[in-house]
């Protein structure tokens, strides 16, 4: 995902993506998978055991391609949630803050009539001169015509400045309510378009929890099935296809970080010319190594182990949307007598999906269980806090607006780590182990790893 997708339009696309998306699952369920009598029938010709495996292993690549897509969606239609949510959030802030300066320009503008008043009352007893005064002490033009001439006679010139204040003051309280007439306006319609995202958010959620549910029941007999095949077992036939799959993902990953890192730069660069840098946010500060956690971790030659069920999507924060422009003051109708309340600003969207627990402590520590099975002592650990602390804070909902890169290792999208585990938009185990084979086949080590990110800002 490169930018966040804006507009109730947009919405409705993401809708419809998923609700595509959606539908894709049917087919897959639907269609024949070969039954135990097929493999049997099969093995008793060659040619006919291969034609078996190679429909199987087109099967389970369906399989993971469908969870794949449905999951790169639900995370993208999270992201657009949570840029909806927090441009809502701006827009109550201003409302509220405009709703505060009406009320304070009406209470000072009132406090400056009475003010023009008691002044232009003085002017009159003083016997002062000056011409400014008659609109306010004769709103409704009732004075007869002597009266009038009496007091455009005797008004000062205190009293003229005293209404000018007052009619400037006016002024300002006219376009403050312009501007927080038009604010709330805009916060009823972001309001709508946040709930809408959040319904795509959630249909496109629970589409892609039904496909890593279908991937993993479907999976597991598929692999029985090509052992019964390759007179191996299913624990191998899952960890040769897993390892292609992921090999294929390494290099992808690879390409897709480097060219990220060029648009990031360039892009900063363009925007270096209209705007100064943002501030890094602050990195987690990693202690010693930490202890292993209960005994959890895979076997050494298996990959990540599989939740039972996936959790519910996180709603991932996104960088800050910038203040939405505010509009510009126009005519506005007179005033009432007295300040009023603002209306409240219509009310947030229900919550989106429970959130994913983002543990850094826990996800670091089984990283650090992990480190022997990939032959790297200790003192790799602090490279490897270093990497993931730059590249997603080891958060598991770590989401990238700008490259659409997601989980602590920031896969390029989210779903090549589908090769370690289907339940990788949820599992920090199923990210960490993806990661670090990654960091393995392509750097050989963390340090490495992290060498190359300083030098190149990227890995």
């Amino acid at each position: 995902m490169t930018a966040a997708r804006t507009g109730a339009g947009a919405a409705l696309a993401v809708m419809l993506l998923g609700a595509s998306l959606l539908t894709s699952i049917a087919p897959a369920a639907a269609q024949d998978f070969p039954t135990w009598d097929d493999i049997r029938a099969a093995k008793a010709d060659a040619s006919a055991t291969q034609a078996q495996v190679d429909e199987i292993e087109t099967l389970v690549e369906g399989l993971r391609s469908t969870a794949a897509a449905l999951g790169d969606t639900a995370v993208s239609s999270a992201a657009d949630h949570a840029q909806a949510a927090e441009e809502l959030r701006v827009s109550e802030r201003l409302s509220d803050t405009l709703a505060e300066q009406v009320a304070n320009a009406e209470a000072q503008s009132a406090d400056l009539h009475r003010a023009a008043g008691a002044a232009a009352a003085l002017s009159y007893k003083t016997g002062s001169t000056n011409t400014s005064m008659l609109a306010l002490l004769d709103p409704e033009g009732t004075m007869d015509l002597l009266d009038r001439l009496m007091i455009l006679e005797t008004v000062t010139d205190r009293a003229a400045g005293s209404y000018n204040d007052a009619v400037a003051a006016e002024r300002e309280v006219e376009s403050l309510r312009d501007r927080y007439d038009a604010a709330t306006q805009r916060h009823r319609e972001l309001t709508v378009e946040a709930a809408e995202r959040l319904r795509t958010a959630q249909q496109d959620d629970a589409a892609a929890r039904t496909s890593v549910q279908e991937q993993e029941s479907r999976a597991a007999e598929l692999f029985e099935q090509l052992a019964e095949l390759n007179d191996t077992t299913a624990d191998l036939e899952a960890d040769r296809i897993q390892g292609l799959q992921q090999q294929a993902a390494f290099r992808e990953q690879q390409a897709a970080a480097e060219a990220a890192a060029l648009a990031r730069a360039a892009a900063e660069a363009a925007a270096a010319t209209t705007a100064p840098p943002r501030a890094p946010a602050p990195p987690v500060i990693a202690g010693p190594a930490p202890q292993s956690p209960a005994p959890q971790s895979p076997a050494p030659q298996s990959p990540a182990p599989q939740s039972p069920a996936p959790q519910p999507i996180p709603i991932p924060g996104p960088a800050p949307a910038p203040p939405h422009a505010e509009p510009d003051p126009g005519k506005a109708p007179a005033p009432a007598p007295s300040p009023a309340p603002a209306p409240a600003p219509a009310p947030a969207p229900a919550p989106g999906p429970a959130p994913i627990v983002d543990d850094p402590a826990g996800a670091q520590a089984y990283a650090s269980s992990r480190l022997s099975s990939f032959g790297w002592g200790g003192g790799e650990f602090q490279c490897l806090v270093n990497l993931w602390n730059k590249e997603s804070r080891w958060l598991t909902s770590a989401n990238n607006p700008y490259s659409g890169a997601y989980g602590i290792p920031q896969s390029l999208p989210g779903s090549k780590m589908g090769g370690a585990g289907a339940d990788w938009r949820t599992n920090y185990r199923t990210q960490i182990e993806w990661g670090l084979g990654y960091i393995s086949g392509r750097y050989g080590s963390p340090c490495a790893a992290w060498q190359h990110s300083q030098r190149m800002n990227w890995y």
